[in-house]
């Protein structure tokens, strides 16, 4: 793991004004660590869907749709 779980929120923090006011709704609730891939992951929502994010390997974030709330 290159970086540590602040470097992982701030990069999440930067994708979010990058992609404003898209995803101004958008709401963190978890970072981990997954286990099957060793990397930082975060989970989020915003009124109707859930996402998972990830780092794509150079530093940029990767949202996947998880299920609709």
């Amino acid at each position: 793991m290159k970086y540590g779980k602040d470097d992982f929120a701030e990069m999440i923090r930067d994708w979010k004004a990058d992609h404003s006011p898209e995803m101004d709704d958008l709401e963190i609730e978890e970072i981990e660590i997954d286990e099957d891939t060793n990397k930082w992951v975060a989970y989020a929502k915003d009124e109707k869907t859930s996402y998972m994010l990830t780092d794509d390997g150079t530093g940029n974030i990767v949202i996947n749709y998880l299920s609709t709330c």
